[in-house]
């Protein structure tokens, strides 16, 4: 994910383990960090192009969770003397960092603690600096343990109904995205003004860039296609997008992967949302189409108007447009379905679009026609906008994320909404049964885990021919965290 700076675990020798590698940029092993203390500065003579902090998680005798934390502590000390410069056009330097020392670091059987404490520590820091921290849960049982403790600690003070009401959406498998290019901007992709602008500055450096951009938006891209010779257009976009997608994605991308929607869509051509899935979720958890068979346990990806994986699939000219409803309608009637069967969640797009205009309006009608008045979805806007909101009365909901002119504000406040989404859509309890994740309970909730495994532990030595009857129980507990085998 991209991040400022990162917070890497690793032993009293302070060299990380190849599970870091990808994250610091490098691949081959490093020299030991430089410096004095729990948490030294990651040496910059590999080329590392972002700070990080190397941090000895590895208590010598028992785990000792005060330790650990003295030891972030030590680590978030140095950031903040030494802070990095933000990217991506970040209003805050973001820090990036794991569950410290629940892997090799001695901590998996008190997890519950870790978690707790970590939550604290950070709240505490965020609070009294210019940052911000993002905790990456290594899987699905930490995830869903930092997001009840956040949901029991005070309710946060913006967005917060906008929020519950589309994580209630999430929860019910309602929900389908509609991303726009305002979810991959902050990455580096280009606005379309920019891209074609891009692309006529390789393919027209003469023409006149005034009457160039008197002309419309598809009407450019024609232009240019026409211009593109052996190249085709498709293949020069690709190409200007490809350089975006070799980023990491971002904490929006990441956030919406988080809520593991099962069907989206987008406009954009770029590969971070699903990049952003499988990390979330595992390598081929999700299919993208129209390149990839949809299977039944996977989610899906509709590229609406291409994917740099295809460049002759990409959509930019008006004669592309022309040609989508007769070449393309299958995919058309994909997003139509959903409009009709799902609440649509727009993020990132402006409803401009000519083709989504379309669909949705069509949809509308057939509705009209069949006295079905419900909404086809909510549209996040950064800021509000009264004007598409009339247009769109009751047919979409707007909901702003930001009252803020500065755009790096606004789209934080976008991210720190799509935060509130995911903790209130998190309604999984893979921790509960786990004893790892004792801390985060009371003494009630301790001994009703206590005794659902031992309920598993009964199923578990039944006979082969009864335990089978009890299978469904012994699956709804092992979703609830036992980790004993169940045949």
């Amino acid at each position: 994910m991209a991040s400022d700076v990162l917070i890497v675990p690793a032993s009293s020798r302070f060299v990380p383990r190849t599970t870091w590698w990808r994250a610091l940029g490098i691949d081959t092993e490093p020299p030991v960090a430089a410096g004095e203390g729990r948490a030294r500065r990651f040496s910059d003579e590999v080329g590392f192009d972002r700070p990080a902090w190397i941090l000895n998680v590895a208590h010598d005798g028992r785990p000792s969770v005060p330790w650990l934390i003295d030891g972030l502590a030590d680590a978030l000390r140095k950031i903040s003397a030494d802070p990095p410069p933000t990217g991506d056009g970040r209003v805050r330097p973001l820090i990036a960092m794991p569950t410290l020392g629940v892997g090799l670091g001695g901590y998996d059987g008190v997890r519950g603690a870790v978690i707790k404490a970590l939550l604290e520590r950070t709240a505490e820091f965020v609070r009294s600096s210019a940052f911000d921290i993002v905790i990456v849960a290594g899987n699905a049982a930490d995830y869903a343990a930092f997001q009840s403790m956040r949901r029991e600690g005070p309710p946060p003070q913006h967005w917060t109904q906008a929020a519950e009401d589309l994580a209630s959406a999430v929860r019910r498998n309602d929900v389908a995205l509609l991303l726009g290019a305002g979810v991959s901007v902050p990455a580096g992709l280009p606005t379309w003004d920019q891209l074609l602008s891009q692309l006529k500055s390789d393919t027209l450096p003469d023409l006149d860039d005034t009457k160039f951009a008197e002309l419309n938006v598809l009407d450019r891209a024609q232009l240019l296609s026409k211009a593109s010779g052996a190249t085709t257009l498709g293949a020069r976009t690709a190409q200007a997008v490809g350089a975006v997608t070799q980023k990491s994605p971002t904490l929006a991308h990441c956030l919406l992967a988080s809520l593991g929607v099962e069907r989206a869509v987008t406009t954009n051509y770029d590969t971070l949302y699903e990049d952003a899935y499988e990390s979330a979720h595992g390598s081929d958890s999700i299919s993208v189409l129209p390149r990839q068979e949809v299977h039944g346990d996977r989610s899906w990806l509709l590229k609406l108007h291409g994917d740099v994986a295809a460049p002759d699939s990409i959509v930019l000219s008006r004669r592309d447009f022309v040609r989508y409803d007769s070449e393309r309608r299958p995919l058309a009637s994909i997003v139509q379905s959903l409009m009709a069967t799902n609440h649509v969640v727009v993020i990132g797009a402006s409803m401009t679009d000519d083709n989504v205009l379309r669909l949705a309006h069509e949809v509308l009608a057939m509705n009209a026609v069949n006295k079905h008045e419900r909404p086809l979805g909510t549209v996040v806007t950064l800021r509000p906008d009264p004007v598409r909101a009339a247009l769109w009365e009751g047919d979409f909901r707007f909901v702003s994320a930001s009252d803020s002119p500065d755009d790096a504000v606004a789209a934080r406040d976008l991210e720190i909404m799509l935060d509130r989404v995911a903790m209130y859509a998190s309604d999984h309890t893979p921790f509960l049964v786990d004893s790892r994740y004792g801390e985060l309970l009371d003494i009630e909730e301790k001994q009703l885990a206590q005794d659902l495994r031992d309920i598993a532990d009964r199923v578990r030595a039944l006979d082969s021919t009864k335990r089978d009857r009890w299978a469904p129980l012994g699956k709804t507990l092992k979703s609830m965290g036992d980790a004993g085998p169940m045949t």
